[in-house]
């Protein structure tokens, strides 16, 4: 069924989650109070941050033409439960869920986020192009150069909670995130999981929004801020592959590549072509490592391809303890 009535803004209500994002944002708080485009309210639902960002909220709150409200969750429940309380309380028949670490570029993305909704009442949801750009990449320390040289300047359409929009009505019928799979520290598999299931529902569409993932900016970042973000993400495609496995195999193949890649080498038909590809891949995944001067120059960069083999099989291990653990 066509909308006719294109020009008709729908009113939107944003939802931003954050935990320890005094780095970011305020970044994301003023890029979204400068969009052209009518924000009925900002609900902010912090995850028992133990830095300054609840203070930095509370400023920037009241200073803001847009109502703004700071909900803090009592005990950690994961990103799945902050947006879930967010969008179970929003008024708007839109919901925007926005990340505390994106910005963005300009004050016209979240009309470009939202346009389809006024032409195509069949459509659930739309999401916005995600990238790192340079600029931003080029502030980081060493390590945080690692860790996110893959994703830089690569822009990557895909509803995965970084600027995101669907409808109220849709997401309740749905029941929001699934907090039971994808609770506690869940930071990756919960995108995938509700965007397979708003897709039962109707079209979600690549709009022509575009945001910027900052990620975190400070510079004490280091080999433990990779680990921990590592082990939580394997342990969410764990979870995704565990409860997709039957319902959707060709769409949780994806999630199998690291772990083919790892255990290529020990099959004997397959050793050497597997060899080569582990090699391959050490060099190829951070190659912006050795294209750049600064990185280049630096004498850790020898650890580099040592480095992304360890963390391959790292995070293949926790992709099992993830796939065999039942949630309680």
């Amino acid at each position: 069924m066509k909308n006719t009535r294109k020009n008709n803004k729908i009113q939107v209500s944003v939802i931003i989650t954050m935990r320890n994002a005094s780095t970011t944002l305020l970044y994301a708080l003023k890029s979204i109070t400068k969009q052209k485009y009518p924000i009925r309210e900002i609900i902010i639902v912090d995850n028992l941050s133990k830095d300054n960002s609840r203070e930095l909220a509370l400023k920037f709150a009241r200073k803001s033409k847009i109502p703004i409200q700071l909900l803090r969750q009592k005990e950690d429940r994961g990103i799945s439960a902050s947006f879930n309380r967010g969008g179970n309380i929003a008024k708007s028949p839109l919901i925007v869920f926005m990340a505390s670490d994106v910005t963005l570029p300009t004050g016209k993305e979240l009309e470009k986020l939202t346009d389809p909704f006024r032409s195509d009442t069949s459509i659930v949801a739309t999401y916005s192009q995600n990238t790192l750009p340079s600029f931003v990449w080029n502030k980081y320390n060493f390590w945080q150069k690692f860790y996110s040289s893959r994703q830089v300047d690569s822009t990557r359409p895909g509803f995965v909670l970084k600027f995101d929009c669907v409808r109220k009505d849709v997401f309740l019928k749905i029941k929001g995130l699934d907090e039971k799979n994808f609770g506690d520290d869940a930071v990756g598999g919960e995108d995938a999981d509700i965007s397979l299931r708003l897709k039962k529902e109707g079209k979600v569409i690549h709009s022509n929004a575009l945001s910027y993932h900052l990620h975190y900016m400070s510079n004490d970042y280091n080999l433990s801020h990779i680990m921990r973000s590592k082990k939580i993400y394997a342990r969410d495609y764990g979870r995704v592959i565990r409860k997709y496995i039957y319902l959707s195999p060709l769409g949780v193949s994806v999630f199998l590549i690291k772990p083919l890649l790892s255990i290529l080498p020990f099959i004997p038909k397959f050793h050497t072509i597997g060899l080569i590809l582990l090699i391959a891949y050490s060099l190829l995944i951070t190659k912006r490592m050795f294209l750049n001067f600064s990185t280049l120059i630096n004498l850790r960069i020898i650890l580099v391809p040592f480095l992304n083999i360890v963390f391959l099989y790292y995070e293949d291990f926790w992709i099992i303890q993830a796939f065999f653990s039942k949630k309680k």
